[in-house]
């Protein structure tokens, strides 16, 4: 009898072995070809890799370099789901559209220097959002007009160190999704959002542009990128720190108002509190039923508050007046033709809108058809979008089809690049006509 418990517990112990050992390389494994998959295109390299069999694994000490001398660091990035066990047959979950019932990513202290954002970076490409943000740093900060990314050196920044956070938990009874998204850029900011998406039955329903958000929750907070704009203006205006402060928030007033944006005396009170104190304002929408945030542009600005529950707090402290006030349609182009020395932005009614709204607006708007994904090698040349199985879009032209994968070309800020796309891994493909 002892000899048979023996044997069982030897079996036991070899299947737990086996099992830990199978996990381990596998995933390992799927980390190597996932960097394997990318190596046309930049270098990736990690120190160490970890699987404590907790549920997590994690890689240590990542280089990414884009093949000319300039690299990204990061310290490590850890995923952590509920079990180990959760790792068995995990890309064959996914393929196959399972959502998975909770994990959490991290990816921390990714690292670029200056040069390197210079170079992804193109001076004559930016935003309507980046340009307005840039101009209300700089008011009252004496000559100088713009406070963005290429004046981070000025502000004694020789690098980004950014980490990120993401929790996901799926609760399958109640077909909703929980997410929670930290970004924080060391020494600088950093920002929260915290959604619940209903409705959630499969992977698909993640595109349905149709979704509607139960709650939503976003967090600011600066970090010293608001002190470090204090010293340097205040220097540049040759006033006192609190002379200074003052001129900045006349300035943004006066300037808000000429662009014919409208906000209560408490929300401009918030803004100082987060410029000046490192306050954190957390925007809150608690609407009394789930509503789909895209159909938000059919109401007035002013009855917002009141259709998404909206609330905004001061560490914590509720502002009690919520007014305010915009022409939704015309904004962004009131807000580029109210800055001091410029031209006034000539651009239409649409490309004054967000540009995600742009976007959304273009695709609309182009002639996609549906092909099977068999008959791609007929389309050589030709625009292209591919959908795959885990719900990744690539949109380009065909360069050329073999029996295992399709090439595309991609359009990339810094030119293009050739993207390889295995076409088992294709869900649908799309021809522009």
């Amino acid at each position: 009898m002892k000899k048979l418990i023996g044997i069982l517990l030897l079996i036991v112990v070899l299947s737990l072995v086996s099992t830990a050992a199978y996990i381990y390389f596998s995933t390992k494994n799927a980390v190597d070809s996932m960097i394997e998959s990318v190596q046309p295109f930049v270098s990736v390299k990690y120190q160490r890799f970890s699987n404590p069999m907790d549920g997590s694994i994690s890689i240590h000490g990542v280089t990414v370099g884009d093949g000319y001398g300039s690299n990204i660091d990061v310290g490590s990035i850890e995923l952590k789901m509920d079990s180990a066990l959760d790792y068995i047959n995990f890309e064959k979950k996914l393929t196959s559209g399972e959502i998975l019932p909770k994990f959490q990513l991290q990816i921390n202290h990714v690292y670029a220097d200056l040069d390197f954002i210079k170079k992804i970076q193109d001076p004559t490409d930016k935003g309507a959002f980046e340009q307005v943000n840039a101009y209300i740093d700089a008011l009252g900060c004496g000559d100088i007009e713009s406070l963005g990314s290429e004046q981070l050196a000025d502000l004694g920044y020789s690098g980004i160190d950014s980490s990120i956070n993401v929790n996901f938990e799926y609760n399958k009874s109640l077909a909703t999704v929980t997410m929670e998204f930290d970004y924080i850029m060391h020494g600088m900011s950093s920002f929260l959002i915290k959604t619940s998406i209903p409705y959630i039955y499969t992977a698909q329903d993640f595109a349905n542009i149709n979704n509607k958000v139960n709650n939503l929750v976003f967090e600011l907070q600066d970090l010293g990128y608001n002190e470090s704009i204090i010293e340097h203006c205040s220097l540049e205006s040759k006033l006192e720190r609190d002379a200074y402060i003052e001129q900045h928030l006349q300035a943004l007033k006066s300037y808000l108002t000429k662009a014919n944006v409208h906000l209560s005396d408490d929300l401009y009170a918030a803004y100082r509190a987060y410029f000046v104190d490192k306050a954190m304002l957390t925007f809150s929408s608690q609407p009394d039923s789930a509503v789909n945030l895209q159909y938000i542009d059919l109401y007035e600005t002013k009855d917002w508050p009141t259709i998404l529950g909206l609330s905004v707090a001061v560490n914590e402290n509720p502002v009690s007046d919520l007014t305010f006030g915009w022409n939704k349609d015309t904004v962004v182009r009131n807000l580029l033709n109210a800055r001091e020395g410029v031209e006034l932005a000539k651009i239409d009614d649409n490309e004054a809108r967000d540009p995600q709204t742009r976007r959304k607006q273009v695709f609309r708007n182009r002639a996609y058809f549906e092909i099977p994904v068999t008959n791609l090698d007929q389309y050589i040349k030709s625009d292209v979008k591919l959908e795959t199985k885990l719900g990744k879009i690539y949109t380009g032209y065909i360069k050329g089809v073999t029996r295992s994968q399709v090439i595309v070309v991609i359009r990339l800020k810094g030119g293009k690049a050739e993207i390889p796309v295995g076409t088992n891994k294709i869900a649908k493909a799309f021809i522009y006509k």
